[in-house]
């Protein structure tokens, strides 16, 4: 399978997050909304893309810097409770 491009990927992640923060709101159930924090993080670190204005730079440590914001975001996403 081809990876996803950084647009792509984004553009993923902002749907899944969208559609989340409604369902949290219609159930009144908060946990819906770390969930898709979580995936949001996962999916960077699982695959770390990066815009391609900086496709110029070292690709590992993009790749590092994809991966630490990726548990960054599930870091915060475990530890914040999100109120509807």
């Amino acid at each position: 399978m081809k990876n996803l491009t950084f647009r792509k990927q984004f553009g993923i992640c902002i749907g899944i997050l969208i559609i989340s923060f409604i369902f949290a709101n219609i159930t009144k159930i908060g946990i819906f909304t770390n969930i898709a924090w979580i995936i949001y993080g996962l999916t960077f670190v699982i695959n770390p893309v990066w815009p391609e204005i900086w496709d110029h730079l070292d690709h590992k440590k993009l790749k590092l810097g994809c991966r630490i914001g990726g548990i960054l975001v599930l870091i915060v996403a475990l530890i914040t409770r999100f109120g509807v």
